[in-house]
């Protein structure tokens, strides 16, 4: 039987989540490191000193094991893509023990699956968060810099393009069930679809002209909800275009009513390494009585907050 500690990180072996659960030990907090392969777990483990990590082998399938999993912290936080398809049982079990929900989730159906849940979790009380990571709170982070400082918002373009040091199967896999859905932007309030790499453009940030293209990712989700848009598009660097710089770099771009342009710009370092300090920062924010509903990640914390994460700077434009 494990102790309910603070923190159960589900997906520990992989990357991010080894990442993410180094963070939160750094930080002083007590994690478990839960999966579906013990023996990989371990081997994470191992990288811990002291009693600061135990690990728990969980089955997705089986009811009974999420539930344990659920009931073994105070804070989940799921690193298992693709999200869509695999969190709901998560949520689910969160819910019935009464533990706070975090995932990485950046695929757009996703991410609006788990914020059309506010009003479930509000009646229980309960706190559901999405998003805690390079995407989509790089670019919700200055749709809510951008309108904190005045900006109107009738119409909203956000743009991702993020350094990686690590190529991961749980990524790829994620990438692959979410650009199924097509290009994807809203106009007037509707949700439009076109076929992928349709509405290639090209957008100015982080130094460099950059060609991108309309994406399904949780940015548009996000930047609707920030700005209450009609019209919003999120674009991202086609798969393997991305920085080359060292840098990860995301760009806003408001246009008010009356066709005033306001512009923003996030840099910070290697993508995995922002995930990891966003996810750590908002668990942290979950054990602190956090407000109940569905939230991102950037809401949840604030533009504030993500600014002063390590190595990250915004800038509004002039």
């Amino acid at each position: 039987m494990v102790m309910r500690s603070e923190f159960v990180v589900l997906g520990a072996s992989g990357t991010t989540g080894g990442l993410i659960a180094e963070e939160l030990v750094r930080q002083g907090g007590r994690v478990v490191l839960a999966g579906r392969d013990a023996a990989r777990l371990a081997t994470t483990a191992a990288r811990f000193a002291g009693n600061a990590v135990s690990v728990l082998a969980v089955d997705l399938a089986d009811p009974a094991s999420l539930a344990a999993a659920a009931g073994a912290g105070k804070v989940l936080v799921n690193t298992v893509g693709p999200f869509a398809r695999l969190s709901p049982p998560v949520v689910a079990a969160c819910l019935d023990a009464d533990t706070a929900y975090l995932d990485l989730a950046n695929e757009r159906a996703a991410v609006r699956a788990l914020l059309d849940r506010d009003a479930e979790a509000r009646e229980r009380g309960a706190t559901l968060v999405t998003g805690a990571g390079f995407g989509p709170a790089a670019t919700e982070a200055l749709v809510l810099a951008l309108r904190e400082a005045g900006a109107g918002a009738a119409a909203v373009q956000v743009a991702a393009a993020p350094y990686s040091a690590y190529d991961t199967d749980g990524v790829r896999g994620t990438v692959t069930e979410a650009m199924a859905e097509g290009a994807t932007s809203y106009r007037a309030g509707e949700l439009v679809r076109a076929p992928l790499g349709e509405g290639a453009t090209t957008l100015t940030f982080g130094g460099a002209t950059r060609t991108v293209i309309p994406v399904p990712t949780g940015d548009l989700e996000a930047a609707r909800e920030a700005s209450g848009a009609p019209d919003v598009t999120a674009y991202a660097v086609p798969r393997g275009s991305g920085t080359n710089d060292g840098r990860s770099h995301a760009y806003a771009r408001l246009t008010d009513p009356d066709g005033r342009v306001h512009t923003a710009e996030l840099t910070t370092g290697e993508g995995f390494a922002f995930t990891a300090a966003v996810a750590a920062a908002t668990a942290a924010r979950l054990l602190d009585g956090p407000p109940p509903g569905a939230w991102t990640a950037a809401r949840l914390l604030g533009a504030d907050l993500l600014a002063a994460l390590p190595g990250t700077t915004i800038q509004l434009g002039r």
